[in-house]
């Protein structure tokens, strides 16, 4: 009896065990980067708008809510065109304004 109880505590155990495993690989061992990359894509958004000015590395950008918008262009940006004041772009960014990409923006037909 006591031999079938201490297979079974065992087997619990065991079963535990393989249950936390499992639900760690799904939050940071599923995708590059772990949970970190996954927030920071999923927090991504676009911008917009039209470049009202440029300080250094700071864009100000004026979306389409009429609400200007700060994003830093860092040299790790993805840039498509050279960009200058006035022109209409689509930028995404992550949740502290670092642009992740910026391109002029497609005119609408």
């Amino acid at each position: 009896m006591k031999k079938a109880m201490g297979m079974t505590a065992a087997a619990f155990v065991l079963t535990l065990s393989a249950g936390v495993y499992a639900a760690d690989m799904g939050t940071s061992g599923a995708a590059p980067g772990g949970a970190a990359a996954a927030k920071e894509a999923s927090s991504a958004q676009t911008v917009n708008g039209e470049v009202l000015k440029i300080e250094g590395e700071n864009y100000v950008v004026k979306d389409a809510m009429g609400k200007e918008v700060k994003l830093h262009v860092s040299p790790e940006t993805k840039k498509d065109g050279d960009i200058k004041v006035g022109d209409k772009i689509e930028a995404q960014a992550d949740a502290t304004g670092h642009a992740i990409s910026i391109k002029a923006a497609k005119a609408a037909k």
